[in-house]
């Protein structure tokens, strides 16, 4: 009887002394326990770097659905070249991207679903499977256009934090270790810096299966589209050909809701008209 009541007096003195609602306890011993309010919550890593690289994502495809210009621009044969695309994205994973110039490429198409990505050469039947990171031009991959976002082809580790410098401007990121999940993503793996206070990412560091680093790119320019925050500008270094560069602009972004046959294989031969414009 004694020592029930030694019990339920020593439960009742730990409920009241409790952290109230609203705090978090970090520790495993009374010497290390620390009490953090929920507004400083949010920028603890221990956050987990899914989160934070599902923030980063959402940096670079905000809308479920929409389309958006995309010209590349590199330097061929010591002369400035432009590509332009047209970029539809449907339920964050599926991509469309009708080919407008050169001309000779024009009603050329990439469709990109799930880990299957085919290239379509306008007035043809059959599209032909290829990979994201065969090259598309420049120093730009055909991944890096179609597929807008890492979390559903990447584990993440959060593995440090570091200053990306870029031109004049400097930024205070954390650092994350992404390996490919399967065959079909884009990079073996990358070593991606997301801004502390803003989940933008700023520079992606990819390699190859061997471990050889392939090219570096910077996140160097962000919109406000629709009440939301998106990457429109992507610079590469392309550590394969002597560090050349080249540039990613995305321009007359659109939100609007997109037919499910845009992104069927099937449908590629019959939609010049409506994707090439």
């Amino acid at each position: 009887m004694h020592k029930t009541f030694v019990r339920f007096f020593f439960l009742i003195v730990f409920l009241v002394v409790a952290p109230a609602s609203g705090q978090t306890v970090y520790g495993q011993s009374p010497d290390s326990l620390k009490v953090l309010p929920e507004d400083e919550f949010a920028v603890i890593p221990a956050l987990s770097a899914s989160a934070i690289l599902r923030q980063a994502d959402m940096k670079r495809s905000p809308w479920s659905d929409f389309t958006m210009l995309a010209d590349l621009v590199y330097q061929k044969r010591g002369e400035r070249t432009t590509e332009r695309f047209r970029v539809f994205v449907h339920e964050h994973t599926k991509s469309l991207v009708s080919y407008l110039e050169p001309d000779k490429q024009r009603g050329n198409m990439l469709l990109m679903v799930g880990d299957n990505l085919w290239y379509y050469v306008n007035k043809t039947s059959r599209p032909m499977r290829i990979t994201p990171i065969q090259k598309l031009s420049g120093g730009a991959s055909y991944g890096d256009i179609t597929r807008l976002n890492w979390s559903g082809d990447y584990r993440s580790e959060l593995v440090g934090q570091d200053s990306v410098d870029f031109s004049d401007a400097s930024w205070d990121c954390w650092v994350l270790q992404l390996q490919a999940l399967s065959s079909s993503a884009t990079y073996h793996s990358i070593v991606l810096s997301v801004e502390k206070n803003t989940f933008v990412p700023r520079k992606a560091v990819v390699y190859l299966r061997s471990g050889k680093k392939m090219k570096t790119l910077f996140f160097t320019q962000y919109q406000i589209i629709g009440g939301k925050m998106m990457n429109t500008r992507i610079d590469f270094i392309d550590h394969l050909s002597a560090d050349s560069q080249s540039s990613m602009i995305f321009s007359k972004i659109s939100l609007k809701t997109l037919p499910d046959r845009y992104f069927l294989k099937t449908s590629l031969p019959s939609l010049y008209g409506e994707v090439v414009y």
